[in-house]
This record gives structure tokens, sequence and C-alpha cells, in this order.
């Protein structure tokens, strides 16, 4: 996933032939292949929309701190990004807060008519969900008693409703967007004591079985019991998976490793700064009988002269076959990012940082990306000449490692036939549908050279949150009656930095895309596939993808036109699971 491009690259896009086609959309990308499976696509995310950015924010940390960790993403969206609905096929739960306009709520309510899961507090959505109780009456904020469940005559905030009815139970007719008519089935889950305003109500769609929740109490996430009836409603009711303890678990950093043969890491160190202060994080150096210093967040105790028990040195460098790439490398079992570390500083050509965990995973665009155990995850810092084939060509540089991920599962002998996929622009499936791994890219300019910097995780034996390489395997193994074994974890980061090295030297020595470009045809999942781009302004362009530009650009060919348009990934979020190109609008 490209968090930046340096300018320089972005310069060359404009010596291209095709720059006046450049079509820079400030959205995602979705691309249909076919029919779908029932497996998920992506992490199932947990959308939050409130009107007020402080509102937002306080909602995306409270559900960050309640639901399970490494089972969801949750991210702010604005009107324009629910707007574009790219959101919908790999979201588990719309988490809405306050007044919504028109277009908020019927893309809601299609979802919600869908099968989809909603959360509203203190929202009128529920005005457009049943326009025939609520009257559209000012709310009045009270402080009222109620029950629900084991919380009995608790005291709270809540808005009390204009509300027609008496019943508990009922049912309602919705309509979607495009006037197909449901059946809702609607239960008050519980009624404050002195007004009986509803205060939990529980919404269900007869057909899809979409499942929603409205309360009108404010649900403050630092007081009991609101944070606990929250936690139960997301538990019980929607069925979203929690975490066992209600804060965030304290993250217990230990001590780093500096990993390579004795000779590599004394030429490094004999250079080194002893504390090496980066922009998020301080590094220090230390021998085993030194007066070690504690690991945390932002500071992180490197020993130099013994080997980790969780990675099996020996194991990974048998596999290791590179002369720069891995040679040298830090090993974290728990680090904020691995991406704080190579971004911040300036280390050899090849060297690594290898993360166990990460609390902070990031994606394109700041995405979150989940870290847990079982992912192969690693930072690499290359080192670039401007005047060479890659350094001319750094988008490129995605591509390259993305294809070195697949072909180091899928050249070792037996593995040839997984099916591991690149999606354009820098992501790695898995059965053409499920993503298990992704990239994320930032370069800086150094004199003569880029200094290029790739986070990558791939799952590798993490069943969650989607599936991973060792699933795969067994699955294959039971379709084909084959035996292979699992990978592990230290032969397949090597395996990975052999073929990136490969590739980078090959292309290099070279000086010509040819072979990484065959590669890269050989494991993409977007040959001749049809596709529709929508800008900014809402006019569509079919067209079918004809390939990759030599920057590394998707290349769209119009219907029934000769010429193609390219398509920028910069600023941009791509699901190609879907026949669109839409904007994300941020």
């Amino acid at each position: 996933m490209i968090r930046s491009l340096v300018k320089g690259a972005k310069s060359l896009v404009a010596t291209s032939n095709l720059r006046n086609e450049l079509l820079r959309i400030q959205g995602g990308c979705r691309i249909g292949f076919g029919t779908m499976t029932n497996q998920r696509t992506k992490p199932p995310n947990i959308v939050v929309y409130a009107r007020e950015d402080c509102a937002r924010a306080g909602m995306v940390e409270t559900l960050r701190g309640l639901v399970q960790a490494d089972s969801y993403t949750v991210y702010a969206v604005t009107e324009r990004q629910i707007e574009a609905r790219a959101w919908i096929e790999s979201t588990a739960l719309v988490m809405v807060h306050g007044e919504v306009d028109g277009i908020v709520a019927n893309a809601v309510l299609d979802y919600f008519l869908g099968g989809g899961k909603v959360l509203a507090v203190c929202s009128d959505l529920l005005r457009r969900f049943l326009p025939n109780r609520v009257k559209y009456g000012e709310k009045k904020k009270e402080g009222v008693s109620l029950s629900y469940d084991r919380w009995q005559n608790v005291r709270m905030d809540q808005d009390i409703l204009d509300w027609v009815g008496a019943e508990d139970e009922f049912t309602e007719v919705a309509k979607s967007s495009t006037g197909v008519e449901q059946e809702l089935r609607i239960k008050i889950l519980v009624r404050e004591n002195m007004f009986k305003s509803p205060s939990i109500l529980n919404v269900r769609g007869w057909e899809a079985r979409g499942n929603s929740i409205f309360t009108q109490m404010y649900l403050n996430k630092d007081k009991e019991p609101e944070r606990d009836i929250l936690k139960h409603l997301l538990d019980k009711n929607l069925d979203i998976s929690i975490r066992q303890t209600t804060h965030l678990e304290q993250n217990h950093y230990k001590n780093a490793f500096l990993v390579g043969t004795t000779p590599c890491k004394n030429n490094y160190l004999k250079d080194a700064e002893k504390i090496l202060k980066l922009k998020n994080l301080e590094l220090q150096f230390c021998t085993n009988s030194d007066n070690l210093p504690t690991s945390s967040e932002t500071n992180l105790t490197v020993l130099v002269d013994r080997n980790p028990e969780d990675f099996s040195v020996e194991e990974y460098f048998t596999n290791l076959r590179t002369s720069s790439i891995g040679r040298l490398a830090i090993y974290c079992p728990l680090v904020t990012s691995s991406m704080d570390i190579v971004s911040n500083a300036t280390f050899q050509h090849g060297f690594v940082v290898i993360s166990r965990c990460q609390s902070r995973g990031s994606g394109r665009n700041n995405n979150q990306w989940l870290s847990p155990e079982g992912c192969a995850m690693f930072s690499l810092q290359l080192h670039v000449p401007l005047a060479s084939a890659l350094g001319q060509r750094l988008p490129v540089i995605q591509h390259l490692v993305a294809v070195a991920v697949v072909k180091a599962v899928r050249s070792i002998p037996g593995y040839e036939n997984l099916n591991i996929g690149v999606k354009w622009p820098n992501d790695i499936y898995a059965n053409g549908c499920t993503k298990i791994g992704g990239l994320i890219i930032n370069s800086q300019l150094c004199g003569a050279e880029a200094i290029v910097n790739v986070g990558c995780g791939v799952n590798l034996s993490n069943s969650k949150p989607t599936m991973c390489i060792n699933d795969l395997i067994e699955e294959y193994n039971k379709l084909e009656h084959t035996n292979l074994p699992p990978l592990g974890y230290e032969e397949t980061l090597a395996r990975i930095f052999n073929e990136i090295e490969n590739l980078f030297l090959t292309v290099q020595e070279k000086d010509d895309l040819q072979d990484l470009y065959n590669l890269y045809y050989k494991y993409w999942l977007h040959g001749d596939k049809p596709v529709i781009v929508k800008d900014e302004d809402g006019a569509e362009m079919a067209g079918t993808i004809s390939g990759i530009d030599e920057y590394g650009y998707l290349l769209v060919q119009k219907l029934n036109e000769a010429r193609s348009i390219c398509v920028h990934p910069d600023g941009n979020s791509f699901d190609m699971m879907k026949g669109l190109i839409i904007p994300k609008y941020f």
C-alpha cells in the first residue's frame, strides 16, 4: 500500500505519453471477477459516522477498546464516503451518532435491508427507519431512570422521543432507495421509567435478516454502566465479538534483538549510535550485561549479543540466500509499527525490521492494519540509485515486492498451484477474493538515490481476521489429496527476502522490467477484466483492464476505443472485487 511516493517519482508520470489521460481519482477501485464466494474479502470493517468530529473520534476510540482485537478494523467515515457505498460489502457494523441527512440515511437503510448490522446512538436515523412512529419534534435530553437486563434502576441521560404507540412489539414496512419494500419487526427492549419513552429498540429486517439497535441513551465510554450496556448490545444483540476485558489490554513490550552474523553486526555497530532517537521511538542498542532499560511504546531496547527465544536464527539463515536483503535485521516481539523504525532513519541497503506483533500497524492512507501473531510482517529499507531502472520508476517497487511474496510460496515444489495472487496495486489475495496481505511504501530522496521503505504483512498462520497461507495449504491438501506441510515463519520470511533481492537485481542489472512484468501478469488477478471508471463528477466510462504501464499504474482500455487511460493509485483505496472505480472522498 502506498503511503507516499517521492516527489521525483510523481514528476516522472508527467513524462508519459498518457499524462493527459491520467485519471486522478480521490477514491476507491472496485473491480469484479465473476462469482463471489462466501469468504470474507477483507477483515470486517466497523464504520463510524457522525457529523461532529469529536463524537466521531470518541466512538472510534470506544469501539476499538471494546471489540475483539485483530478481528475488526474500525474506521471513521465521512458523508461522501457513506454516499459512495464502497464500504458496504466489507462492513460488519455501521455505527451512527446524531443527525443524519437523507443521503446517509438512505445508504445505511439500504445496507441494513441487505442484511447489514446498524448501531445508532441518539440518532434521528430512527425517524428514517420508522417514520410512522417517531414525530419530527425537537428532542429533549433528560436524566432518567431505567432497568435493562442486569442493570436495574440506573440513572443516565437520554433523548426523550415524541413517540407514537404503546405496544412493545410491532411491524412496519421500510422501502429501499430503489423502491423495494421489506417488512420490519420491531421490539422495544427497554423504556425509561418516567416518560415511558423507548430507550433501546431492536429493529430487524424480515427477508435479508438485517439487524439494528437504536438507543437514545448517551453511552459514555468512561462511565459505568453506560460502557457495559454498550458492550452488552454489541455482544448479545449484534453478535460483534468483544474483548474479554472492557479496557484495552496493556501491551507488554519486550526487548528486541539485532539479528545477523557477528561480523555483520560488528560492522554495523561500529558506526551506529548506541541510542538512536527516531520520531516516535527511541532505540537503545545494549549488551546482555548492560543495565537494561525497560522497553515500552516509545523506547525499544535492542540486544546485540544474544538471539531471541521465539525466532530461530538458525532456521532463518539456513534458508536465506541473499547478499544484502535481510542479512542484518532487528527482530521485535512487539513494536508499535516496524515502519516507525525504518521510515525515520537511514540504515544500510537491505536492512530489515521483523515484527512478530504490532500494536499500531497501518496501511495505505493510514488505514488500520491488523497485526496478529502468525502474520509474517517486516519493514525493509532499499537504497535505489535514481539513475537506475527502478530509480526512474519507483512506483514499480510495490509490484516487485508483491510478486516476490507470491513467488516465494508458489516457487516451492508442490506449492505451485496454490491460489495466491496479486491484486493491483499492492495486496495479496487467496482464492481470488480473500485479502491475506498488503504493502505500504514511503520514500525520500537522499542525494543521487531514493531511500525506499517497504512495509509488508502477509497472513501466514493466523486464521483471523480472514484466512492465511497455511489455511490455504490445508484446503489444497484436502482437495488434491496431497500432504504439503505448513510453511514456517522463519523459512517464509527468508524465502520472501530471497525473491525480493533476485527480482531487484534482475531489473537493475538488465535495466529492463520485462521479466518482472511477466511474473506480475502470471500472478495478478485482473487481466482483461471489465471495469467502470467513475470520476469525481459522477461521469462513468466502461472499459477493460489491459495491464500496467512502465511506472506501474493501471491501464484501462476504453470500450470501443483503441486508447487507454492510466489510473493513478496515489490517495486511493482499492477493493477490486466489484466492477466499479468510484470516489472515496476524504
